[in-house]
């Protein structure tokens, strides 16, 4: 049955790039394209330049965006971590000239105080919370954070799995064919247990971050040396979910004298003296260096026998504990290096991946590692309390008597009670931290920005 067809609309007036639709004569349906005034033809043309010009443009961007992309570190790894990186340096430059504009009464003195963060990237905000809280005091000059980004094994969160972190464990708390001395006697039976390790929310997280804060030590020497700024009055190495009050801090230490070589603990753990007098900075509540201590830290060994020339009699002594070989420490040392240095080589040399070809391995918990290089390499002086004269490694000092021995005192009870007014606490939560920056903020506006 033939069809009618409705005639269509002449499109001949109309400047668009629209096919009409006509006969060939034979029944079949064709395209042609109708013909256009001289203006519209015009117009057309503008229209195509317009076109193509936004097509190169957005051409563009996505290749650029494409470059981004591609070169930026992914979503999942630590991306949110440039964003800290980026405040950090912008927090350095500005905090360098904090007095400028304020009245003269209102200046402060050059007290100054850096911070090192040791955090995840699993919680960037708590990280940026400590770091907009702490910040905010003008004594703080630099805040140096340190995540998996900056591990030495950047991967390793990802590449270890339970079984790693239980034949770690396994290892360390056997140290099959080791001479053992008394600390590492001490240090295998302390080592985590398998059990315990399961409780944590995640193990193998908490095992590749023992040997962060040795990583981030490094980063902060690193930035001293590049830069050459002078070492702050008091560097303090915290944890991500710690606070410290640093108006409360300045009042009492900007009395001291800063390059009095002193090493205080927020919250200091003695270890049973029957077993072994050794003591260790608790990391949730902070570990105190001075300049003098910092100083000390950054200052390269040089060992006689091993050069020809010697150096300071307290050089020496670092040698002969050197040479003792406590905990496998010796085989990293390279003559010139400081003992930030021979840290992080003792503590990223063996990789958790590879434990089932340890012969030394890596057996510390991240506390323990500080704790027996500023004790038994003088990094800091003699303790005060003359209960303790005669061990000759006791340098770490409690932060006004905070310490744990058989129960916590002072600081050591700020854990997940913290109070307005805290001058230490650990576990805080980022809510809290900034309720409690504004508090004070409110009450000392000139002391903070």
């Amino acid at each position: 049955r033939s069809r009618t067809r409705e005639p269509r609309p002449n499109l001949s007036n109309i400047g668009t790039e629209d096919d009409s639709i006509g006969s060939n004569g034979n029944g079949e349906e064709v395209q042609h394209r109708p013909t256009l005034p001289k203006h519209a033809k015009e117009e057309r043309r503008d229209n195509n330049d317009r076109t193509n010009h936004c097509i190169r443009y957005l051409t563009a961007l996505l290749i650029c965006s494409a470059f981004i992309f591609l070169n930026e570190p992914s979503q999942s790894d630590h991306s949110n971590y440039g964003v800290i990186q980026h405040n950090l340096d912008n927090f350095q430059s500005a905090s360098a000239d904090r007095n400028k504009g304020r009245p003269a009464a209102a200046k402060l003195s050059s007290f100054t105080v850096d911070i090192l963060s040791v955090g995840s990237i699993n919680q960037l905000e708590l990280l940026q919370s400590q770091k907009r809280a702490i910040t905010a005091h003008l004594s703080v000059r630099n805040f140096f954070n340190v995540t998996e980004a900056d591990d030495a094994d950047p991967h390793c969160h990802k590449n270890i799995t339970w079984e790693h972190v239980s034949e770690v464990a396994n290892f360390c708390r056997s140290r099959k064919g080791k001479t053992l001395n008394r600390l590492i006697t001490y240090f295998t039976g302390q080592y985590a247990r398998t059990q315990w390790l399961a409780k944590k929310k995640n193990p193998p997280g908490w095992m590749c971050a023992q040997p962060r804060p040795y990583a981030g030590l490094m980063k902060a020497y690193t930035h001293y040396e590049r830069t050459g700024e002078p070492l702050p009055n008091y560097f303090i190495i915290m944890d991500d979910d710690t606070f410290y009050n640093m108006e409360l801090f300045q009042e009492n230490f900007e009395k001291l004298d800063s390059s009095d070589e002193t090493f205080t603990a927020g919250c200091l753990v003695r270890a049973p003296v029957h077993q072994i007098n050794f003591t260790f900075p608790f990391g949730g509540f902070g570990s105190i260096l001075s300049e003098g201590a910092l100083s000390n830290l950054f200052r390269g060994m040089a060992c006689p026998g091993w050069i020809n020339n010697a150096r300071a009699a307290e050089d020496s002594a670092q040698c002969n504990v050197l040479k003792k070989d406590n905990i496998g420490e010796l085989q990293y040392f390279r003559n010139g290096m400081n003992i930030v240095e021979l840290m992080y080589k003792y503590t990223t040399s063996e990789k958790y991946k590879d434990v089932d070809r340890w012969k030394t391995g890596f057996c510390m918990h991240s506390d323990w590692v500080i704790g027996y290089f500023a004790n038994f390499y003088n990094v800091s002086k003699h303790v005060v309390d003359p209960f303790f004269r005669n061990v000759p490694h006791a340098r770490i000092e409690a932060y006004k008597r905070s310490e744990i021995y058989r129960v916590g005192t002072g600081f050591c009870k700020n854990d997940q009670t913290c109070k307005e007014g805290s001058e230490i606490c650990h576990r805080v939560s980022p809510e809290w931290l900034a309720k409690e920056t504004l508090l004070w903020k409110a009450k000392m506006p000139d002391k903070f920005h």
